[in-house]
């Protein structure tokens, strides 16, 4: 039941609600369509698989909807922080899922999406902190084998 919660919440919520307000704010002209992925849409996620899997979808569903909004004034973005001192970790139930690396602010967050809005041609995702946008270049270096195994190597509980 957790489970179907979270792809509900993290996939069937986000689909929903860009859906409907996409299209009038392709009308008006403007406008702004944040969803928020996450670092974890980059990697694999071993011990994390279906949050890292629902990550990935809101990432390549919203570049999609950027493309499908150019020249309508609309400026569509997906948000990919890595972590954040938020309750998340609260309600996982563990830290392990920060790899051990500082966490970000909320407020740094949002910077960084309202400074990528407003360039003149901004990109369709980015990632929030230059270690978190290391990392996930990083994993592009590695064969998807050592990748699954370096990172289930990270979140593996220190107990």
């Amino acid at each position: 039941d957790r489970l179907g919660d979270e792809i509900t919440v993290n996939v069937a919520s986000v689909v929903s609600i860009s859906r409907a307000y996409i299209e009038r704010l392709r009308q008006a002209g403007n406008g702004i369509l944040i969803n928020v992925a996450s670092n974890a849409a980059y990697q694999p996620n071993p011990l994390l698989a279906v949050y890292g899997a629902t990550r990935a979808f809101v990432l390549n569903f919203t570049e999609a909807l950027w493309f499908e909004s150019a020249g309508t004034g609309l400026k569509v973005l997906a948000l990919s922080p890595g972590p954040t001192q938020t309750e998340f970790f609260d309600v996982i139930g563990t830290t392990n899922a920060s790899g051990n690396t500082v966490l970000q602010t909320p407020r740094q967050v949002v910077e960084k999406a309202l400074h990528t809005l407003d360039r003149r041609n901004p990109p369709p995702s980015i990632i929030s902190g230059r270690r978190n946008h290391l990392q996930a270049l990083s994993v592009r270096l590695l064969t998807r084998r050592r990748a699954v195994l370096t990172v289930g190597a990270m979140m593996k509980p220190t107990n």
